[in-house]
């Protein structure tokens, strides 16, 4: 895939609590296994996927509907990696 192209999905946030420590945890290590620049937008405002911090300041909550994007040669895997972070019900 070409660098420049960039690939989107909507995932409906699973997590009861919502986007809060764990699920963030786990979202930054699964980004972060990827070269891909995944952006998580919610509410007007957007987040670096690798931030901790950028996430928890998104306050989404239970069942939001989240737009991710992903732009480098391994993004379809890394909005896939993302997405079953974002959508398991794990808390």
């Amino acid at each position: 895939m070409d660098e420049s192209v960039t690939t989107r999905r909507i995932v409906k946030l699973a997590h009861r609590n919502g986007l809060h420590l764990t699920p963030i945890q786990l979202l930054v290590k699964a980004v972060s296994d990827h070269s891909a620049v995944v952006r998580v937008h919610f509410g007007g405002k957007s987040a670096n996927a690798r931030s901790a911090m950028e996430l928890m300041l998104l306050g989404a909550t239970f069942g939001a509907n989240l737009d991710l994007d992903a732009s480098g040669v391994d993004a379809e895997s890394a909005l896939s990696a993302a997405e079953a972070v974002l959508s398991a019900t794990g808390d």
